[in-house]
């Protein structure tokens, strides 16, 4: 028998059969009542459901419950006048499901712990769990049943992602979408594109469903008001999302004709979506749908009034920072910053506008969007910079014209020169060998140029913003004017927001990828454990790669694998510790294995602990 520890993932679903609010039963009834599901890799010998499996390498099962009390800490709810309840392996081939004597609780939260394998004496562990999982918002009471539906997380992290099982996929297999964590920890999955047709063309969708984190059940939404693909998503604090722009065709064909000034584009973004749309899904949490407990919500959208000036554009980058959150009276601001793009015309913008949206549920309850204000122009125009936010200023890198077109002036000086200083300030041609523009630091009214190395100038970069530095990693290289194969295959920077200067590896180490650059991955930003995490990508489909934040050097095997699917332009969430067990948990979703008719979209969802 190949040991358990095989398996891609487990599921453990619980239905809580005790002596709580639900259905009327007989108290000879009452007890709990278990059965197992689980996904093994192709080797296993077990057959689908059969309990006898699990023995082999579960050592102990063990159930607590809690409730609140009025000061907020945690107290526990006896079952048989003890603090727990467990099985062990000698008992759970013979156990029949029933557990009696659970106290009356409110608002309850039910904790599973799995244990498996053996210890350093070679005993059953019952020491560290491997697996864990809960249920929220219970009630329990004498003569009602209460059920639970609980999805079982792995403890520690993996050198392999782990996948919810087929019955669990996305109804919607999905790329270029968004995977947004609501305020119940649930994850809202919206937009995206399907597929790409046989000339390379993909349309975005407006299909949303949404990830219960506790039980795994996934539940298709009423559509968006809109299709969108490659837009932006904020949460809210009343549980509903924004979604901002995006587009709602791409194009994985190289242009025929460029952009003024620009090289000719591999991937080309169409019709623009100008609009904000407030989503709210349906609640409550699967465990409470089921059990009458906790308020319902109806699931509904709205676009949201715009003002016109507002300037939505293809290729255009969006940033969000949040200025304010009145959680005591539910009133939350956002500046929002739309930098760079393409016009109706097809004139890339040399622009960045800033507009405030605040949300409110105070009075009537709206979202008012205001009037938008030119932020700032840079000395050349930007498609799809990376950006971040610092201490009121934007920077953006890379998306730039031929560096031979770039200007270096500084938009704060004074434009008036004579003839000489012209001629003197005049940039060097690309031909020359000389340096170009890359990056801007925007404020308000004004901006400064950053010039670097010629094969700095990125286009489509991935990238993930801290509170100081911008990270970009991989892209494609504009070198003297054009779009080439970067010698590293998937350049790392660390660029500091306030000075726009940049380092890189000591030792040129970069993305991993297939051979050629790497974009149009999934980058995220691991904050307890300072990593960036880089899920596939153009070359780098079926790569999961972890960076040090810090000395940006690649992590090694085991951290960083190759992935079962190929995936490019996926999503991740993650789900903060403490909402399972004590870390992190990563939930990945989507992606496509090529851009173009002959990719296919992922429905397949893996998760992996932080």
């Amino acid at each position: 028998m190949k040991n358990l520890f095989r398996l891609f993932f487990v599921i453990f679903s619980i239905f809580f059969f005790v002596s709580c609010g639900g259905d009327e039963s007989n108290s000879e009834e009452e007890g709990a009542s278990f059965s197992f599901r689980m996904m093994r890799d192709a080797e296993s010998e077990c057959s689908e459901m059969e309990l006898e499996c699990l023995t082999l390498d579960i050592s102990a099962i063990a159930f607590k419950i809690t409730t609140k009390t009025k000061n907020g800490d945690d107290k526990t709810v006896p079952i048989n006048g003890k603090p727990g309840f467990s099985i062990s392996r000698q008992q759970l081939k013979d156990f029949d499901g029933k557990v009696k004597g659970i106290e009356d609780a409110t608002n309850a939260t039910l904790m599973v712990s799995v244990f498996t394998g053996t210890d350093s004496t070679g005993q059953p562990n019952v020491t560290y769990a491997n697996y864990e999982g809960r249920a929220t918002g219970l009630n329990f009471k004498k003569g009602k049943t209460t059920k639970a539906d609980i999805l079982l997380y792995p403890v520690a992290p993996r050198a392999k992602e782990l996948e919810m099982p087929k019955t669990k996929n996305l109804a919607m297999p999905r790329f270029g979408h968004t995977s947004t964590v609501l305020s119940d920890k649930r994850v809202l999955v919206a937009g995206g594109f399907v597929s790409c047709g046989d000339s390379g063309q993909c349309a975005a969708t407006d299909s949303v469903e949404i990830i219960d984190i506790e039980s795994g059940e996934i539940e298709p939404l009423i559509p968006m008001t809109t299709k969108r693909a490659m837009h932006t998503a904020i949460p809210l604090n009343d549980g509903s999302v924004l979604f901002i722009g995006g587009v709602q065709d791409f194009s994985a064909k190289q242009q025929e004709t460029a952009f003024d000034g620009y090289p000719l584009l591999p991937y080309v973004q169409k019709n623009a979506v100008t609009t904000i749309e407030k989503y709210m899904p349906s609640q409550p949490t699967h465990n409470r749908k089921i059990n009458n407990s906790g308020t319902s919500v109806e699931n509904k959208t709205e676009t949201i009034t715009v003002p016109e000036e507002i300037k939505f554009m293809t290729f255009q980058s969006i940033f969000v920072k949040q200025t304010l959150n009145d959680e005591e009276n539910n009133i939350a601001e956002f500046d929002v910053f739309l930098v760079g793009g393409v016009d109706a015309e097809g004139k890339p913008s040399k622009k960045t506008y800033k507009l405030t949206i605040t949300d409110s549920t105070v009075g009537e309850g709206t979202v008012s969007v205001s009037t938008v204000t030119e932020f700032a122009e840079t000395s050349s125009p930007m498609i799809l910079p990376a950006i971040a936010y610092s201490n009121g200023s934007i920077l953006a890198v890379g998306g730039r014209p031929a560096p031979s077109a770039a200007s270096t002036r500084d938009t704060t000086e004074d434009e008036t020169t004579d003839e000489t200083t012209e001629e003197t300030t005049e940039e060097p041609t690309a031909e020359s060998g000389s340096t170009g523009v890359v990056a801007s630091i925007i404020s308000e009214n004004e901006s400064k140029d950053i010039e670097a190395d010629l094969s700095s100038n990125i286009f489509f970069a991935n990238s993930a913003a801290s509170d100081n530095a911008l990270y970009t990693l991989g892209g494609m290289p504009n070198k003297s004017g054009e779009l080439t194969d970067s010698d590293q295959n998937g350049v790392i920077r660390k660029w500091n927001l306030s000075s726009g200067s940049f380092e890189t590896p000591e030792n040129n180490n970069g993305l991993s990828s297939n051979g050629k650059n790497v974009a149009f991955a999934k980058t995220i930003l691991d904050k307890k454990n300072n990593r960036l995490i880089v899920v596939g990508g153009t070359s780098a489909e079926n790569m999961y790669q972890v960076i040090n934040a810090a000395t940006l050097e690649k992590l090694k095997d085991p951290t960083s694998h190759y992935m079962t699917d190929k995936r490019i332009m996926p999503d991740a969430s993650i789900i903060p510790a403490g909402t399972i067990g004590n870390n992190p948990i990563l939930i990945i979703t989507g992606g496509t294995s090529a851009l173009n008719n002959n990719g296919s979209a992922a429905n397949t969802i893996k998760i992996n602990v932080l």
